[in-house]
């Protein structure tokens, strides 16, 4: 061909595209800077549109913590703190709560009783699994029968049900709980053996029991149950947050829930790091960590005045929290005035004035100060080491025994607390053979009774009693192989006491039987820090509630 011909046929071509373009007009209106409408139509150019995954990057925020979750088993939770994180996360209840110690409605649409022995609980109605299969109170049924199954091993503490015996367990043979009322697909009513606080119920029932769904397990032998794939891996679950990946030891990963009954979250995938302390402060600057966690993420007060300087960071303080308490292995430790020796022997001042900075407080027992329920008539041990000497020789100790202490690593403040612990109590006359572990290492030895001595916080509880279900020397899962049946009597009824005034007068009563006893002992209960990444808009470590509404958090878009 010619060149001018093939020159004329190229001009040919841009007329027609020219002409293409000016028929495929838009009835679009054209905007001006301001908004307003033009009154012209414009022009639609053909470009290949991104679709939504594509021009929004997926939100991704992963929280650091120091201990390692020892299970994703919603039914028991073996009272691991690490644990609790991804199993809200995964789970709701029938409540949550918030910070400040209110009750709010999660699966419940209500709870309502006129007697304070029979709760009638009325699921919400578009509640669902996250296979979109519905939440009924079958689940309900289902979940209880198998969890208080005398070979089943769970946390839920429900003695106060009808039907369950002093373990909050279906004797052998029995299959149903007389407790338990199916009314309808959405409603159910649980009656309890006496009359007991609405706060009793709320927390115990409504807040720490999760549910199993029966049309995954329903054909599952319940001697089988916690070998089961399903506790590895819990695909299907009820709260906002579905499983996504498990690396025992490292981290947790989960993924929005797009069919959560309540608001779908806005973030997109949020991982529970395990690291330690030193890694979590340096990530947290780094921007690898969006925030820590509490009270299994601490960022030692050590480290306050370098992660407040952190541009990317806001850092605040919580209240006194939950203390690190001292466990003592009553079988090995029987002689009260040893553990009294103990508690004067250790320097706390020390510890809260040098190696907090200041930034706690020394109560003796597990109650924290803020707490409805504290007594605050109990005035702490004072640091006497002459006093401890003495207790020591009236009880007869032998200087040439080494007690068996057991301290998790994870925790930096803890640990430089427990070694100046360990110097406190050698310069009495007291030889200590420490051991570290990481956390669920160090649970499965005290639980074997492997410790003397062991060191760990407790969760916040709003309900009084479940600090000192511990004590209770029926308890199969207590730390501290305890035995007093005043204290057993103090708890009994303070359970089933309904008036708050005589409440406050058995929970006074009992905090001050433990003092003279020393079971436990707090050693400092500190003002933690709640370190938040700046892009992070809604979402903030809690001493309590801190997921309560995690469907609401979201992250500045980058």
């Amino acid at each position: 061909m010619k060149p001018y011909l093939r020159f004329y046929a190229f001009v040919l071509l841009m007329i027609f595209t020219l002409f293409l373009s000016a028929c495929t007009e838009s009835n679009e209106p054209i905007v001006d800077a301001t908004g307003k409408d033009t009154g012209q139509a414009k022009e639609t150019i053909a470009v290949n549109e991104p679709t939504d995954n594509v021009a929004q990057a997926k939100k991704t925020l992963t929280i650091g913590i120091v201990n390692a979750p020892v299970t994703l088993n919603q039914i028991n939770t073996q009272d691991n703190s690490a644990s609790l994180a991804p199993i809200q996360l995964l789970n709701d209840a029938l409540l949550d709560v918030t910070d400040s110690a209110q009750f709010v409605p999660k699966l419940a649409e209500s709870i309502e009783t006129t007697d304070k022995q029979t709760y009638r609980i009325k699921l919400k109605s578009n509640a669902k699994w996250n296979d979109g299969t519905p939440f009924t109170t079958a689940d309900v049924a289902f979940t209880l029968k198998l969890a208080l199954h005398p070979k089943v091993d769970t946390s839920f503490k429900l003695q106060f049900i009808e039907g369950l015996n002093d373990f909050g367990k279906l004797d052998e043979g029995v299959a149903d709980i007389s407790g338990l009322k199916i009314i309808d697909q959405a409603t159910f009513e649980i009656k309890t053996k006496t009359p007991i606080d609405p706060l009793v119920f709320n927390e115990r029932f409504g807040v720490k029991v999760n549910f199993l769904p029966e049309h995954i397990l329903k054909d599952v032998n319940p001697e089988q149950l916690s070998t089961h794939e399903y506790f590895q891996k819990p695909t299907v679950t009820i709260g906002p947050y579905k499983f996504a990946s498990y690396e025992k030891g490292q981290y947790v990963e989960v993924a929005k829930n797009d069919n959560y009954y309540l608001d779908v979250p806005k973030i997109d995938n949020i991982f529970i790091k395990v690291l330690p302390a030193a890694n979590l402060v340096a990530q947290l600057q780094t921007g690898e960590i969006g925030m820590n966690s509490l009270p299994v993420g601490l960022v030692p007060i050590t480290d306050y005045d370098k992660v407040k300087g952190f541009a990317n960071v806001n850092v605040t303080s919580a209240p006194a929290s939950e203390p690190a308490e001292l466990f003592f292995n009553i079988e090995k430790l029987p002689d009260k005035r040893v553990r009294q020796a103990i508690a004067h022997a250790l320097n706390r001042p020390l510890i809260v004035e040098q190696l907090l900075k200041g930034q706690a407080e020394i109560i003796d027992g597990g109650v924290p100060s803020s707490h409805p329920y504290f007594n605050k008539d109990i005035k702490p041990y004072d640091y006497d080491p002459e006093k401890a000497k003495q207790l020591l020789q009236e009880a007869g100790w032998d200087p040439g025994r080494k007690l068996v202490f057991l301290i998790p690593v994870g925790n930096k403040v803890r640990e430089q607390a427990a070694d100046i612990l360990v110097q406190n109590l050698e310069s009495v006359g007291i030889e200590i053979h420490v051991q570290k572990f990481d956390f669920p290492t160090l649970i499965d030895k005290v639980e074997k009774g492997e410790h003397d001595i062991t060191i760990f916080t407790r969760d916040y509880y709003i309900e009084p009693s479940l600090y000192f279900t511990t004590y209770k020397s029926d308890e199969p899962d207590s730390v501290i192989r305890y035995n007093n049946p005043v204290v057993d009597e103090l708890i009994q009824r303070g359970e089933q006491e309904i008036d708050e005034a005589k409440r406050h007068e058995i929970y006074n009563q009992l905090q001050e039987v433990l003092h003279d006893e020393v079971p436990t002992l707090a050693v400092y209960s500190e003002k933690r820090l709640q370190v938040v990444a700046n892009n992070v808009l809604v979402g903030k470590p809690l001493n309590l509630g801190t997921f309560n509404n995690v469907n609401q958090w979201d992250l500045a878009a980058k």
